[in-house]
């Protein structure tokens, strides 16, 4: 017994002396050695996943997805309820575009922790990335449900309502974006496809208005709700814009209503 607990000792001191090691080779940028040293304190102590977690962070940092994910497949092995591992698992597996397996991956952590909002969180990039837009969709709803107050969750949301040809729904998520005050990166890229969203609904609005008498009619006595009813969404300076539009003339041909009301 006691030579069982001297030898166990052993391990671990030997473990814990790779590990230095590969610290040290790391801090020089050594990686290559350091993952050499790492792969020997693994198989010197019993608790593994840390250390295949360090193995796969080392070939992240080289741009080998290949070897990270094999590391951290190792490591969901030794411990498949480790949720820390599996959600690095499955960021690497969005990374490296291998989107269904990314997939799996959080579906399997959402059926161990079914509230665990990072597997939400690229569960829902990987169906926007693998073109299911009705999923992306359902699970953006779900992180936003989560955490009502975060602005990237609604720009995200955006984003899916223009990919899926919901320009007005798209206007009112990058909308409320701004309102969340977002953060300057995050509000100008907003602000940026109101503008672009706003120029393409108004474009339409005129060309259907010269082309559907009835809705023309409709435009000229209240633009606001003839524009709603048609499924439209404008921002305030959109609205602002549409207010400009003199309806009347747009049979003239020497009118380019787009050009003198909205640029």
């Amino acid at each position: 017994m006691r030579e069982e607990m001297n030898y166990s000792a052993q391990r671990r001191r030997a473990a814990e002396d790779y590990t230095e090691r590969a610290a040290q080779f790391r801090e020089q940028g050594l990686i290559t050695q350091a993952i050499a040293e790492l792969k020997k304190a693994a198989r010197q102590t019993p608790d593994k996943a840390p250390i295949y977690r360090e193995i796969a962070e080392l070939h992240r940092s080289c741009s080998d997805f290949s070897k990270a994910i094999e590391a951290l497949r190792k490591a969901v092995t030794v411990d498949p309820c480790d949720t820390l591992t599996r959600e690095f698992l499955a960021e690497l597996l969005l990374e490296g575009n291998h989107f269904d397996e990314a997939i799996q991956e959080c579906n399997e952590l959402l059926r161990l922790n079914p509230r665990n909002f990072t597997a939400r969180d690229t569960l829902s990039i990987a169906y926007l990335q693998s073109g299911m837009i009705d999923k992306a969709l359902r699970v953006t709803n779900e992180l936003i449900h989560m955490d009502p107050m975060s602005p990237a969750n609604h720009f995200r949301k955006a984003i899916l309502y223009h990919q899926s040809g919901d320009i007005g729904s798209a206007v009112q998520e990058f909308c409320r974006v701004l309102d969340m005050n977002a953060d300057s990166e995050m509000a100008e890229d907003a602000q940026q496809a109101i503008n672009v969203l706003d120029s393409y609904q108004l474009h339409s609005i005129i060309t259907l208005a010269i082309e559907d008498s009835i809705f023309r009619a409709k435009l000229i006595r209240n633009p606001d709700f003839a524009v709603l009813e048609r499924g439209y969404f404008l921002s305030y300076a959109g609205i602002v814009a549409l207010r400009q539009i003199e309806f009347e003339d747009l049979l003239n041909p020497d009118t380019d209503a787009e050009q003198r009301y909205y640029h």
